[in-house]
């Protein structure tokens, strides 16, 4: 399960920025998951409660946010969604190289005092 060492990640950079911007206490992490990231929102949000416990992190919130897939095909030049088995493009049913979002991952906002 990589989603451990995800969130264990998340909260190591949550912590030195919260220091480095002087919070006591985090409250809300925010982050934005692809939907082709191949990560699991349930299993963040459980590896989340277990990694923030005796941290300046506990008792804060894990928001997710999740990224819809979407394309864009060079041939027609239309934008479309996409999964992981199928990225051919509706239009002109051409297979999509360009890749618009969908393998996000990262922390969009740290809330606290």
């Amino acid at each position: 399960m990589h989603e451990v060492s995800i969130i264990q990640n998340v909260v190591k950079i949550v912590t030195e920025k919260a220091i480095e911007n002087k919070f006591t206490k985090v409250s809300k992490v925010s982050l934005k998951i692809g939907e082709l990231s191949g990560v699991m929102p349930e299993s963040l949000n459980f590896a989340f409660k277990s990694c923030i416990m005796e941290s300046m992190l506990e008792g804060a919130t894990l928001e997710i946010e999740k990224v819809k897939a979407i394309a864009e095909c060079l041939d027609c030049k239309k934008e479309f969604p996409i999964d992981h088995f199928n990225k051919l493009c509706p239009i002109c049913n051409q297979f999509c190289s360009s890749i618009v979002s969908g393998y996000e991952l990262y922390i969009n906002t740290i809330e606290g005092d």
